[in-house]
C-alpha cells in the first residue's frame, strides 16, 4: 500500500502534516481497494517480516495492525517494551536497530516521547509506520477517520467537522486537523479550556 506513494518519506508513514492531499487521497483509494476484497487473506506481503514495536501500551491499535498484516500475508513479530531489554536500560534506537539487523522488512512503532520517530526513520533503512508518537500524531487512526467520512459523504472537500474531546492530549486530533485542512474542510474543536495550550488550534 505505502509503496504506491513515492513521496511518503521513502515509504515511511510518520504523519499526515507533511503529506499532500493527493498523497493522502492515494492511500484512501488503496484502502478502498483492499476493503472491497472478499478474500480474508491476499498474500501480497508473503515472505515479508513486519515487527510491531510498541513502547507504549495499546490493545486495539496493535491488534488492528496485526490483523491487517496477516490479511496481507506478512509474517508478524510482536514486541512489547514491558518484556524486553528496554526495561533494563536499552535505548529505543538500540532495540529497533537490533530488529532491523535481524532482517525485518518494516516496523510499526508506537512510543510515548515525541520527536523520536523521525530520528529513528532517518537512522534506519527500513520503512516505519507511526502507530502513535507522544503528543504528535497518530496518522493511521486519522486515515481511518478520513476513510469513514469519505465513504459516508463521498468527498472530504467542503465538510464541516467538529472534533470533540481532550484535544490537548489527542494526537489523532492533530492528524485529523492537518489532513482535513488539506482538503478544504472546516475544522472546529470542542474541548476543555486548556486545549489552547496544546499547539493544535
Amino acid at each position: 500500500m505505502i509503496t504506491t506513494v513515492s513521496a511518503l518519506k521513502e515509504h515511511s508513514l510518520l504523519g499526515l502534516k507533511d503529506l499532500s492531499a493527493a498523497e493522502i487521497n492515494s492511500i484512501l483509494e488503496r484502502a478502498a481497494f483492499w476493503d472491497s476484497q472478499t478474500d480474508k487473506v491476499v498474500p501480497v506481503l508473503k515472505d515479508k517480516f513486519v515487527a510491531n514495536m510498541f513502547f507504549e501500551s495499546s490493545t486495539r491499535t496493535r491488534f488492528s495492525f496485526e490483523m491487517a498484516q496477516k490479511r496481507l500475508g506478512a509474517e508478524v513479530l510482536n514486541f512489547s517494551a514491558t518484556s524486553s531489554s528496554v526495561e533494563k536500560g536499552e535505548t529505543i534506537y538500540d532495540t529497533v536497530r537490533t530488529l532491523e539487523s535481524m532482517g525485518i522488512d518494516a516496523g510499526v512503532i508506537r512510543l510515548e516521547p515525541s520527536g523520536v520517530l523521525e530520528e529513528l526513520a532517518e537512522r534506519l533503512s527500513i520503512p516505519l509506520i507511526n502507530a502513535g508518537d507522544g503528543r504528535n500524531e497518530h496518522p493511521t487512526q486519522a486515515l481511518l477517520d478520513l476513510y469513514t467520512m469519505k465513504q459516508h459523504f463521498g468527498d472530504l472537500r467542503g465538510l464541516k467537522v467538529s472534533i470533540i474531546g481532550d484535544i490537548e492530549h489527542s494526537r489523532v486530533a492533530r492528524s485529523n486537523l492537518w489532513a482535513l485542512q488539506k482538503f478544504g474542510a472546516e475544522v472546529k474543536f470542542c474541548a476543555p479550556g486548556n486545549y489552547a495550550s496544546s499547539g493544535v488550534g
